[in-house]
């Protein structure tokens, strides 16, 4: 859903030709300008199959690419389930625990795992994917939907309640690699206690190493890391079956009514250590949010095959020791293995802690990626880091600052039991908003009936107790979190209200033109123009059929296309154009030539020898940085080209698939260049190059004869009236924004001395 400037304007003249059909008047100034095109868009076979790679990947349909995403995931999703064991036990019991209270403090952390963790987020919320995404916004992008039957200010609400939570969970992704990597440095303090005053620095070079390897790209993470993090959940699985087998009884903890019997049982306390519990299943909105990465089967048989596995029955091995010997309670996972592995496993351990940060750093990158298509977030720049799925994604600009924000809770907390104090209040507040629209989407979307959809309220039951037990985390360093997660929806609120202002803006001060009728507007058409029968063509080889391509929606306009394709199934004419250099001739006169102004002030424009590039994000009508132009100069290029980058979901597109051309009028081109998601550094030139070797397209050689145009969008508030302040400082904040990131086209790299910025003023209230 990214910002497109003129949106407004395709949606009136969709608005307009529908009307025209209906009537019996002849649309005379549609008619009359030439259009001839050629589109050879890329394999659709191959596009459809990459998004399957995504959605829909199983064993069945290729095993091998299964295998390779399931191994990756187990490296990259579950690093921090798999390492709760480390601390989770022993931050729930403070005292030596009973027999009972051992089984019934296991048991709740088993039923924790197979209700939140199995049954809601791994079978059913897995199956809620928004083009292969998953997170928070996924489920706002399935609720927000045009087909959605909701009105305007309900789709609001969704996209801020969604905007809050995906920012709750990046204020989690600031804690969860402190606390994974400082627990374990901490587990060399049982046997080299003289260290302990070099865990901090350590912990902050871990961290800048960890975060500087995220360039290489979730894939090459996930291979170094899947089969580190498959032997951890293999140590964990023997040891646990291990101690086990040494006290059977703490198999009653599968019974659900040792859970049930020790929260009543225990009362007060055994509220507070729900916070304890929820522990286990660190890292859970991470699973949800990486969905993007691996697949919905990979990771579903993650899961199940291997990870739940190794923790369940380690779990029940710390259980079945603390029933022999309750003292050993200080550090009961590294006192249940053998002495003789004890160093081999703090290896092991400190090795899978690192990598558990890993989780939930690849899922910030999805948040913020669907955010900035959403229109909540600066657009970041975004690199692809793999050619065989569109959702391995590496964002420099929020990997930094997450790393920061990570170094600085090290330094401040200094010890991971107190950073286990501030862990929870925002991720259970996270479980809460994505279960409630969840059930949204149930009712909404897939049409379910409300007795379907009435029993996940059970789920809405378990997330709020756990949320009131970790609520009071807050006072003692839970607010850090908060703070964090403010901040993030501070700056993406504000984008995303600055947006919506501008576009308002747009909408009521600024003009565009649609490109059928633009030459016409200038007065040109009667000099320069083609007739719109192909009889008065020369005969021309043809083009095959052509076929339909699928984009990735990087804009918001709805466009009616389909009388557009239609048209490209018969052959269509190469472009052949030969175009005069004219100087200081008007294009039209005062008295016939439509107001490129106002109606009062009228101006008359001269053509230029020169061929200008205007960037657009519209197939149907001129951009904003055009009539700027145009106003401010009173001039048109003597060759004016609208260039429209859009990206698809291959990876690379062929450069003999790469253009779609249009051609209005006899100097007067639109063109569309096809990118893949992983091609980066686009050069405009090369483009219009290419349009010119394979088109035709009147383009000279020398690069410094072209000029292109980019907007430069200025935003200036109001400071009329005091009542209006609460609106106005959130758009102070998105002014700063706007000069950082003024809204270029992505990857697009313009050299210096032939680019020109136009100025945008947009004033806001």
């Amino acid at each position: 859903m990214e910002f497109d400037e003129e949106s407004h304007v395709d949606n009136e003249e969709d608005n307009i030709d529908q009307q025209r059909k209906r009537s019996s008047i002849p649309d005379v100034t549609r008619r009359t300008p030439s259009i001839i095109t050629r589109i050879t868009p890329a394999n659709p076979v191959a596009t459809r199959n990459e998004h399957l790679l995504v959605t829909d990947i199983t064993p069945c349909r290729n095993f091998s690419l299964f295998f390779g995403l399931t191994l990756r995931s187990i490296g990259v999703i579950f690093g921090d389930i798999g390492t709760s064991p480390l601390y989770v036990v022993n931050t729930i019991f403070d005292y030596e625990p009973d027999p009972s209270q051992c089984i019934g403090a296991i048991s709740l952390i088993i039923w924790n795992l197979i209700i939140v963790v199995s049954i809601k987020y791994a079978i059913l919320i897995l199956m809620a994917d928004n083009h292969g995404e998953g997170g928070t916004f996924a489920l706002c992008g399935l609720l927000t939907d045009e087909r959605i039957k909701l009105s305007r200010r309900v789709k609001l609400t969704i996209l801020i309640v969604s905007l809050v939570a995906a920012a709750m969970l990046l204020g989690d992704g600031a804690l969860t690699p402190a606390v994974s990597v400082l627990s374990a440095i901490e587990g060399l303090l049982i046997d080299v206690p003289s260290i302990e005053s070099w865990i901090v620095p350590i912990g902050v070079i871990i961290i800048v190493l960890l975060f500087l390897a995220q360039r290489w790209g979730t894939s090459r993470i996930g291979t170094a890391f899947g089969p580190i993090m498959f032997l951890w959940f293999l140590c964990l699985f023997i040891i646990g079956i291990w101690r086990t087998t040494m006290r059977p009884e703490i198999l009653k903890a599968f019974n659900p009514w040792e859970a049930f019997h020790y929260l009543l049982k225990e009362k007060k306390r055994g509220f507070y250590q729900i916070g304890g519990v929820f522990l286990s299943a660190t890292g859970l909105e991470a699973l949800y949010a990486d969905l993007g990465h691996f697949g919905r089967w990979p990771v579903r048989c993650a899961w199940f095959f291997v990870v739940f596995p190794a923790v369940l029955f380690n779990y029940l091995g710390q259980g079945a020791l603390l029933i022999s010997n309750p003292s050993l309670i200080d550090n009961p996972f590294y006192h249940s293995i053998p002495e003789w592995s004890h160093w081999p496993m703090i290896v092991l351990a400190t090795l899978a802690t690192i990598i558990a940060s890993q989780a939930v750093i690849t899922g910030s990158f999805s948040l913020i990626s669907q955010a900035i298509g959403m229109e909540c977030c600066v657009p970041f720049k975004i690199y692809h880091t793999s050619k065989t799925i569109i959702g391995q994604i590496y964002i420099p600009m929020i990997n930094y600052i997450l790393m920061i924000l990570t170094i600085i809770i090290i330094v401040g907390f200094q010890k991971s039991s107190r950073i286990t104090n501030a862990y929870g209040v925002t991720v259970c507040s996270v479980m809460v908003i994505t279960t409630i629209l969840y059930m949204c989407v149930l009712y909404f979307t897939w049409h379910k009936p409300w007795y379907v959809v009435l029993p996940f309220g059970l789920f809405i039951i378990i997330d709020m107790y756990t949320l009131a037990s970790n609520v009071i985390k807050i006072p003692n360093g839970g607010w850090v979190a908060i703070v964090i997660s403010f901040g993030f929806f501070i700056f993406g609120f504000c984008w995303f209200f600055g947006q919506r202002n501008l576009r308002r803006y747009l909408k009521v001060h600024a003009r565009t033109t649609s490109l059928h009728t633009l030459a016409l507007r200038l007065g040109i058409l009667r000099s320069n123009s083609r007739h719109n029968s192909h009889s008065s063509l020369p005969d021309l080889p043809t083009i095959g059929t052509a076929h339909r391509i699928s984009f990735v929606d990087h804009d918001s306009n709805s466009e009616s296309d389909n009388d557009e394709w239609d048209s490209y199934k018969r052959p269509i004419h190469h472009v052949h154009s030969s175009v005069r250099l004219i100087e200081n001739i008007p294009i039209g006169s005062l008295s016939n030539m439509p107001s490129v102004m106002n109606e009062e002030n009228t101006i008359s424009a001269v053509i230029t020898p020169t061929v200008g590039c205007f960037l657009t994000r519209s197939s149907k009508h001129t951009p904003h940085v055009f009539e700027n132009f145009l106003n401010r100069t009173c001039s048109v290029p003597q060759v004016t080209i609208f260039l429209r980058i859009r990206h698809t979901k291959t990876s690379t597109v062929d450069v003999n698939q790469r253009l779609i051309v249009k051609q209005y009028g006899e100097n007067i081109f639109h063109i569309t260049a096809l990118y893949g998601y992983s091609e980066n550094r686009i050069q405009p030139f090369q483009v219009l190059l290419l349009a010119h070797n394979q088109y035709n397209v009147p383009v000279p050689t020398n690069e410094s004869k072209v000029t292109i145009y980019t907007p430069n969008e200025t935003i200036k508030v109001r400071t009329t009236g005091w009542q209006k302040w609460i609106r106005r400082w959130p758009l102070y904040l998105y002014a700063i924004l706007k000069r950082f990131y003024p809204g270029s086209a992505v990857n697009i790299k313009l050299e210096s001395e032939n680019t020109i910025s136009i100025g945008i003023l947009a004033e806001l209230k």
